[in-house]
């Protein structure tokens, strides 16, 4: 399918945007551009564009347009986006309209998940670059799929990590291969419902063949729960012929990996990420060998239960990326046996930890932190576990607090449960932060 000729709003004028914007005006359309935000930096922005952009906009910059592409910051409840639903007017997400650049001859295998889907990504294209198939890895935490497509259209093969917010704006999208990892409640600030938030994951599914492959989680129960509406053949990751045996081995298909003792990463989340971006790769052309090959050359990404400090016999770790309380319980199975004291906390999205609490047994202690600290530090002293919570107001004071607690032999677990957004401008800040923090002998 081709792009419409017709005018096209992008709302947001963000990495994705400014990616789309170009693109559009690559095929020709007419193009206006706007957002809902009016500072300094988005003013420098609109300066560098050729055409008429409206800073501080309302629901007036819909006058004449055809269709609107957003960006995945701007919420659905945004007066702009409302408005157009009011008056028919079609919104596609960036996502969306990237694939629509592609048209069908694409071969795609999509991640989408609360946890864990920038890793399955990466890992699906370190098993397609082993088997020599060329690859092109975009979306959520990687290039815009709108500044790539004609690169993605020259190697043939896409691997997209979509999120609950590109997927939102995504209608059946078909995709080759979709995995649905896992689904928490999360981002419930940008989504009016959990509901809403489980419907959009689902997305992923929708428009997809009998002879396409979906993958869900045997421990996920969003995702067991649509196994029967599936209509493509469906793998349920954890189970049957695709699971991690008794003896420690990953089995994709019936047929036998490598054992999780070779892999230079643990925890049982990155065993079942490794057997997701394994069906995917297969279903987009990769022999065993290359799967087995891509995982033993893994490295995990910065920021996901990395170790960035070891003194006085004490481990730190930097687990920034882990912003929901699924992705806390992740990190702290990885170090059970270990002796933990937890960093949590950050900007506040009144997400309920109840899911934390069977896990926390193995923690000295807790300390919390940010925007959130003073509400997840009265839910520990709710739950009996006040004794060994301390609360502290910013990542530093946090890191002196886990200083004087800790023992040789513990784990500093940065694993904040939070975005970031109250004291940083992102996850990967933070982590850098409190790397440095552990480094040094005083805060």
């Amino acid at each position: 399918m081709s792009p419409t000729n017709g005018r096209t709003l992008v709302y947001g004028l963000g990495e994705s945007g400014i990616s789309s914007i170009r693109a559009l005006q690559a095929a020709g359309v007419e193009t206006l551009a706007a957002d809902s935000q009016d500072d300094e930096s988005l003013r420098r922005v609109a300066a560098g564009l050729d055409f008429a952009t409206t800073l501080g906009a309302g629901p007036e910059v819909l006058e004449g347009v055809e269709r609107v592409v957003v960006s995945p910051g701007v919420r659905p409840s945004d007066a702009v986006l409302r408005a157009a639903g009011e008056r028919g007017v079609p919104v596609l997400s960036e996502v969306a309209f990237g694939l629509e650049l592609l048209g069908g001859d694409v071969r795609v295998s999509a991640v989408t998940g609360t946890n864990g889907k920038t890793t399955v990504a990466d890992m699906t294209a370190g098993m397609l670059d082993a088997a020599g198939l060329p690859n092109v890895l975009a979306g959520n935490s990687w290039r815009a799929l709108t500044g790539c497509a004609d690169e993605v259209r020259e190697a043939g093969r896409l691997v997209l990590e979509v999120s609950s917010f590109q997927l939102h704006y995504l209608p059946e999208p078909g995709f080759e291969a979709a995995a649905l990892l896992n689904v928490r409640p999360d981002h419930l600030n940008w989504h009016a419902s959990f509901d809403e938030y489980v419907r959009d994951k689902l997305t992923v599914f929708a428009g997809q063949k009998a002879s396409d492959l979906a993958l869900v989680s045997a421990t996920d129960e969003v995702g067991r729960g649509a196994v029967p509406g599936l209509r493509a053949r469906t793998v349920v990751v954890g189970e049957g012929e695709t699971l991690v045996t008794g003896g420690g081995e990953l089995v994709v298909r019936g047929e036998r990996i490598v054992r999780a003792e070779e892999l230079p990463f643990g925890g049982p989340h990155n065993l079942e990420n490794a057997l997701f971006a394994a069906s995917g790769a297969v279903k987009l052309g990769a022999g065993i060998e290359a799967v087995r090959e891509g995982l033993l050359a893994y490295g995990p990404k910065p920021h996901r239960i990395q170790v960035v400090e070891r003194s006085s016999g004490i481990t730190w770790v930097d687990d920034s990326k882990a912003t929901n309380p699924a992705a806390v319980v992740a990190a702290l199975l990885s170090f059970r046996g270990r002796s933990v004291v937890l960093i949590l906390g950050g900007s506040e999205k009144k997400t309920d930890f109840a899911e934390v609490e069977p896990y926390l047994g193995g923690c000295r202690a807790v300390v919390c932190c940010g925007e959130s600290g003073p509400r997840l530090f009265r839910w520990l002293e709710g739950i009996g576990f006040g004794e060994r919570a301390t609360l502290a107001d910013e990542l530093g004071d946090a890191v002196k607090a886990a200083k004087a607690t800790a023992r040789s032999g513990d784990v500093v677990l940065l694993s904040p449960g939070c975005a970031s957004f109250d004291e940083f401008s992102g996850y990967a800040e933070r982590g850098d932060v409190f790397a440095r923090l552990a480094r040094v002998g005083s805060v």
